[in-house]
């Protein structure tokens, strides 16, 4: 049973959150629609019909990736108010701990993490097909951006910068061969390309390094004016509408690793689903102590909820070079998932326990 204590603090978090999120999420559509705004001046009157569309199927996508974050900001907001108003000293006067006032905060968390759990296991796939196929219809103009997709005649991981659909040429494409034992065969690199027909790539400028069995570089490397590479990918399979791997359920996401075993971007994606859970806790870690936590930082409580934003937006920015680093096969899938979170979450736990109590 949640006390009084208990009661008065989450009837002031509840809608600090609420009113956070729904901020949060309007300035996200503000200005995705401001990206937007030329292909809903073309729709015409349907543009109305789309975009409403379009947003209630994104909300809930929205509403998932912005959790932690809205956590840790309302967090922030209902304790600096606290502070300012001294009821956390009162608190600690009447001989109520820090840990103690902070408890119900946390148990908070837990079902937020659970409610985002929930999001993205049987929310988000309701709507997700219908999500895609509006964003690739209506808002996908001729460019494609980092395409990553498997070649089956090759055995290779195929990755394109840059692919234009109405003149079928690539820019800046990196293709990683295996053996059956999957040691490398060959990776190459090329400026662009353009299809040929007959299941056959021109690549032009090319630079090409060839494996043994054993996975040991052969020399010389090979650097090609163009070359003819025949593969399984073609500009139909380019066009396909197919579904982001982020708007997967957790067993569609392992199926997919299962039936994509080379391409790397999907077992990142998986052991971050599992990471994400943790996300909420490890800011909370990190931005409490900012926030409240030591009295030798500035008496601006608002510069110290603006330091325990940036420290969420480092988090944020190492959780991403690690996702880069591990869908290109230069970090294991499993360090790229879980490397922000054990460094972030081990700092926070050492903030949390220099706190003045």
């Amino acid at each position: 049973m949640f006390s009084r204590l208990d009661n008065y603090i989450l009837k002031a978090f509840i809608p600090t959150f609420l009113m956070c999120l729904v901020i949060i999420c309007g300035i996200y559509v503000v200005v995705d629609l401001l990206q937007k705004i030329g292909e809903f001046v073309e729709m015409g009157e349907e543009a109305f019909t789309t975009g409403l569309q379009y947003y209630t199927f994104l909300l809930p996508v929205m509403v998932f990736q912005f959790f932690p974050t809205v956590t840790l900001v309302a967090v922030g907001m209902v304790l600096v108010k606290l502070v300012k108003y001294r009821e956390i000293l009162a608190m600690q006067v009447a001989g109520i701990s820090l840990y103690r006032i902070l408890l119900p905060i946390f148990v908070i968390t837990v079902f937020m993490s659970f409610a985002s759990f929930a999001d993205q296991e049987w929310i988000i796939p309701r709507f997700a097909e219908k999500l895609e196929t509006l964003r690739q219809t209506s808002f996908t103009n001729a460019i494609q951006r980092n395409i990553l997709m498997d070649d089956r005649l090759n055995n290779a991981l195929f990755r394109v910068a840059k692919y234009n659909n109405r003149t079928q040429t690539l820019q800046s494409v990196f293709i990683l061969s295996r053996y059956e034992n999957r040691k490398k065969r060959f990776t190459l690199s090329a400026e662009d390309g353009r299809w040929l027909g007959d299941d056959t790539w021109l690549l032009n400028r090319v630079v090409k390094h060839s494996y043994n069995e054993k996975g040991k570089w052969v020399a010389p490397v090979q650097r090609m004016d163009s070359l003819e590479l025949k593969s399984a990918i073609t500009p139909e399979e380019l066009c396909k509408i197919k579904l982001d791997p982020s708007l997967l359920t957790f067993k569609q996401l392992k199926d997919l690793c299962n039936s994509e075993p080379d391409n790397p971007r999907n077992s990142v994606l998986f052991h971050s689903r599992i990471a994400y859970t943790l996300t909420h806790f490890v800011l909370l870690l990190l931005g409490i102590p900012l926030v409240i936590g030591f009295s030798r930082l500035s008496k601006n409580m608002f510069l110290r909820l603006g330091l325990c934003v940036l420290v969420c937006g480092v988090f944020y920015a190492l959780t991403f070079v690690c996702s880069n680093l591990g869908n290109t096969g230069l970090l294991h899938p499993l360090l790229a998932a879980w490397l922000p979170t054990v460094i972030f979450g081990s700092i926070g736990l050492l903030f949390f326990d220099m706190m003045n109590m």
